[in-house]
């Protein structure tokens, strides 16, 4: 058990290196690579008070995952110097989930108030919906209710009043949407948003990506059966092949925007912070891709064992905020108490480096 569970372990830890186009079947003991490290970490212990040579084994998977297990759980300390508020600049991305009109009720108000109440700098939203109105008024209303003076929102098709949105306290002087085809319900976008300088002499430009990459698409019928799973521990074997089937099919999706958005990225040669709904996990391609060049802000300034997805789906971190030089990521937060199934993620930035 202890050998398999090593390979089983070491395998998860290294299907982030290959894309789901060639196999969609890997991704999904991706999935498993928290639990099986934490296992592996279990039978260390066991053997190691065994006083057994068997605790070899474990030891050698323990250290050699234990980077990948950082993208996970971190310990990080506070920084030890002291900075002005005007040279910080707050990210957040929450992912609305149509403010709850098709699940628990209408809750844009409650979130309205959660955004006054982070006072960010920016703001990207997921899976906003406009009820009874249109987008634009949707968008300038919630720019004037949150306190923004600037703010875009890209509608995925014009017959549908479903899109994301991005609120900035700094002028935006540029965007563009990154279309994933007319087949899915995906998007990305970017804005460059213009930060002053401290000597308001001068200014630099970030863009800031807003991204929300391909879901699984769970039905009624699947969280039920995921509910089940989870409470009566029985699996329903028909609807778990329904389900694998519907996984294998968004890992081909997501790895096919996921080339279109770093295509994006590599084109930008300017700072850049990159937030999101990527719906997959650190171990993963999407992951992978889309962060090299870039730092992960939970990484780098967060705590503890971090999931941003509340549903009934087990646990996982699919939100996140990435960054490039010279931006200094000094503060992480998620906040759980928000409407929807995504918890509302925040990061801060140390940006006075930019003016040089």
């Amino acid at each position: 058990m202890t050998l398999a569970n090593g390979l089983l372990l070491l395998l998860s830890g290294q299907v982030a290196a290959i894309s789901p186009k060639i196999n969609t079947f890997l991704p999904l003991i991706g999935l498993a690579f928290p639990l099986l490290f934490f296992i592996n970490l279990i039978l260390l212990v066991y053997w190691l008070i065994q006083l057994k040579w068997k605790s070899l084994f474990p030891a050698a998977f323990f250290l050699f995952n234990l980077g990948q297990m950082s993208l996970y759980m971190q310990y990080t300390s506070k920084p030890n110097f002291s900075t002005r508020a005007e040279d910080l600049c707050k990210v957040i991305t929450y992912n609305a989930n149509l403010f709850g009109i098709f699940t628990n009720g209408w809750q844009q108000d409650s979130v309205i108030q959660i955004i006054k109440s982070e006072n960010a700098d920016i703001v990207c939203l997921q899976e906003v919906y406009a009820k009874n109105e249109t987008m634009s008024t949707l968008v300038q209303r919630m720019k004037n209710r949150c306190n923004y003076k600037y703010a875009l929102v890209y509608k995925l098709r014009e017959n549908r009043p479903y899109g994301m949105m991005i609120l900035s306290k700094y002028p935006i002087h540029k965007w563009k949407r990154i279309s994933f085809g007319e087949t899915t319900g995906n998007m990305a976008m970017w804005v460059d948003v213009k930060i002053p300088s401290l000597d308001n002499k001068s200014d630099r430009t970030i863009r800031v990506y807003n991204v929300h990459l391909q879901s699984f698409r769970f039905n009624k019928s699947d969280y039920k059966a995921i509910e089940q799973a989870n409470v009566k521990k029985e699996i329903d074997k028909e609807k778990t092949d329904g389900l694998v089937a519907r996984m294998r099919l968004a890992y081909k999706k997501r790895a096919e925007q996921t080339t279109i958005l770093t295509q994006e990225l590599e084109e930008c040669k300017i700072p850049k912070i990159v937030v999101g709904d990527f719906n997959d996990v650190p171990a993963s391609y999407t992951y992978r891709e889309v962060c090299k060049g870039l730092r992960d802000a939970f990484v780098t300034c967060g705590n503890g064992l971090e999931t941003t997805y509340k549903g009934p789906f087990p646990s996982f971190r699919i939100d996140y905020i990435l960054y490039s030089d010279p931006l200094k990521g000094i503060k992480y937060n998620s906040r759980k108490n928000v409407p929807g199934d995504h918890k509302l993620v925040s990061a801060t930035f140390k940006y006075d480096q930019l003016f040089y």
